[in-house]
């Protein structure tokens, strides 16, 4: 009898990560696995080395995937296939979906969508998997299931870590008894300069790291027009605010991220789901 198919989506975190490990361990005979990481052009280079960690150490046979973003009306994303080595880091994919399709923010979410649901999709039908034959492995959390699909069943996917009861403490946990981890602080997260995440950790980034947010200051200057529906730029951030505003913000007084912090409920913790990665199916 054949296996029934399952895709291994990792995003490149931690927790992903260790429901790939756990998936491939306790389900690896029962399902066709196929696994499958979506880079966006804008990965912090430790999850890119620690994808291609976790691929070596574990077997998973990762398969790296970019979008490749069709400029003319009406088409597409499709995919290309990569590797660690060839993975775009200089923004170029990144930007290629701005130029069509505009610049991402709360109320135009096709960041995700372009660069990573959109590739993953195209390969897997490349390979013969039409959608709705498959099962999706997602690596949500038990205690994160507010960012379960209600859908999930219709649409065939499954959080093994919430069935398994599997939370933050768990993993942080498992991950300190390992030879390597993804280092990363949680302010950092994958995507280096992600507007979801909250003010503190920009503000907080700003001041250790400038640099990582001249792509975005490049972006807004180049596309904020792009898909205008009003005749107003678009802009990246929170608020309608631009990279340089955030940067003007930034200057003021205010308490850096705090690790492990989690009483903070402040205006600057206010967030749009950035959490220690970006999940294309969340």
């Amino acid at each position: 009898m054949s296996k029934e198919n399952l895709f291994l989506s990792v995003s490149g975190g931690e927790t992903s990560a260790f429901m790939a490990k756990l998936v491939i361990d306790h389900y690896g005979e029962q399902f066709n696995i196929v696994t499958g990481f979506a880079n966006t052009g804008q990965e912090r280079e430790e999850t890119l080395a620690f994808v291609n960690r976790c691929d070596k150490e574990w077997g998973l046979n990762v398969v790296w995937l970019e979008a490749d973003v069709n400029p003319a009306k009406g088409q597409g994303t499709g995919h290309k296939i990569v590797s660690f080595e060839t993975a775009n880091r200089n923004g170029s994919v990144f930007e290629s979906m701005i130029a069509k399709y505009g610049l991402p923010n709360m109320s135009y979410l096709h960041c995700t969508r372009e660069l990573k649901l959109q590739p993953i999709t195209s390969y897997l039908r490349s390979i013969g998997w039409k959608a709705g034959t498959y099962t999706t492995a997602i690596g949500i959390r038990a205690d994160e299931i507010d960012r379960m699909d209600e859908n999930f069943k219709a649409k065939r996917f499954w959080y093994p870590l919430v069935e398994h009861g599997i939370t933050k403490t768990i993993i942080k946990l498992w991950w300190a008894q390992q030879a390597f981890r993804l280092g990363l602080k949680e302010h950092q997260g994958n995507c280096t300069w992600c507007w979801k995440k909250t003010d503190r950790k920009h503000f907080t980034l700003m001041q250790e790291t400038p640099e990582i947010y001249n792509f975005p200051i490049a972006m807004e200057a180049k596309y904020s027009m792009v898909g205008s529906k009003d005749g107003n730029p678009r802009s990246l951030f929170r608020k309608g605010r631009t990279t340089l505003d955030m940067f003007r913000e930034s200057k003021k007084p205010f308490s850096p991220f705090v690790e492990h912090d989690y009483l903070a409920q402040g205006e600057l913790d206010i967030t749009n789901g950035c959490t220690d990665s970006c999940e294309a199916f969340a």
